[in-house]
């Protein structure tokens, strides 16, 4: 019954969200806040794939901007050299990194915790390097440029609305597929495995391919957010896909809390807002740069370690719920003791 109450919430919170996001950009004053509302969406959609691995699985990786890169750079090759559709490179920007992990969870499947990020953090830098060396195909650190836009029977998606409603359909959707994993067999099975995972291996729980379901599932996730951001920009670099962006998307799970898809989406929001907030301080004040933004979510993670290890989100959800609760229990239990009383008397 709790489970079914967890889901019931899941869902209205769902709907509530979906009713903010479509009239979010009719709030929104400037072309740039939509901008920045919509690399939200992508943000989003890595930082849920990345808190399904360390929330649920409970594996580290350092290497989630590789895959966000293996995407964005398989559809820009795709598209640009070889004039394939959009909607045809998004299978293989999906297929290419879940490949790639596919073959990371074999060659990784011994190592836990620390040793695993490490791994992680040598693969990306491994996919950085040939973002940059392998011109022939990425055109090296100067960036790809010429990605064509998206076109749906006719109607393209250039920036802007369009283009932020694009986004977050797919974000949806990826929160939906989650919050379905999480629900289901597979997400108690990952549960058990982040509790303990020799318990859950003593229970007869195949604990190496529900990791390696998660893994590429997360892998998967970066694919189509890296899709979205090269078809958004129509340039991209190897700049974006290195290790800031893996810690970037660190920040914002551990942030918004790992062990929830909303502290996820929660995250990916947070950091958003505070890079705008910093950017638009930038611009009045000199000595806030690139590296001071990056000094503040070293702090901020630092921070939320320290003070709140499961995160912003749970720590809010915990001191609403009791506004929340419209169950009437507690009145239903004064009754029963209201009457024990007189009964007594």
């Amino acid at each position: 019954m709790k489970r079914k109450g967890i889901q019931q919430m899941s869902w209205k919170g769902l709907a509530a969200f979906t009713v903010l996001i479509i009239i979010l950009p009719f709030l929104l004053s400037t072309s740039l806040m939509i901008t920045k509302a919509t690399f939200a969406g992508i943000y989003t959609i890595v930082a849920v794939g990345l808190g399904l691995l360390m929330g649920f699985a409970g594996q580290i990786s350092l290497g989630q901007a590789a895959f966000y890169g293996v995407g964005a750079y398989s559809t820009a090759i795709l598209t640009a050299t070889f004039g394939i559709s959009p909607w045809l490179s998004l299978l293989i920007a999906i297929a290419a990194p879940a490949l790639i992990a596919y073959i990371l969870g074999h060659t990784m499947a011994r190592l836990h915790g620390y040793y695993l990020a490490m791994a992680t953090l040598a693969f990306g830098i491994v996919i950085h390097v040939l973002l940059v060396e392998w011109k022939g195909f990425t055109k090296g650190a100067s960036g790809f440029y010429g990605i064509p836009k998206i076109e749906f029977f006719g109607f393209t998606f250039t920036q802007g609305i369009s283009y932020y409603y694009l986004v977050w359909a797919f974000a949806l959707l990826v929160i939906v597929l989650s919050l379905n994993i999480i629900h289901s067999r597979i997400g108690r099975a990952l549960r058990s495995i982040h509790d303990s995972e020799v318990a859950s291996s003593s229970m007869g729980v195949d604990t190496g391919r529900y990791k390696m379901q998660v893994f590429i599932i997360s892998a998967m996730f970066a694919g189509i957010a890296g899709w979205l951001f090269a078809h958004m920009s129509y340039s991209i670099s190897p700049g974006s896909f290195g290790l800031d962006g893996s810690i970037l998307f660190l920040t914002m799970v551990v942030l918004g809390g790992s062990t929830s898809v909303w502290g996820a989406v929660f995250g990916a929001l947070l950091i958003t807002a505070i890079s705008s907030f910093v950017q638009a301080l930038g611009s009045k004040i000199s000595f806030i740069t690139s590296d001071f933004e990056h000094v503040l979510y070293g702090l901020i993670l630092m921070l939320v370690v320290i003070f709140l290890p499961q995160g912003l989100f749970p720590a809010i959800a915990a001191k609403l719920k009791p506004l929340l609760d419209f169950t009437g229990r507690k009145k239903k239990s004064g009754s029963i003791t209201a009457v024990k009383g007189d009964q007594r008397a």
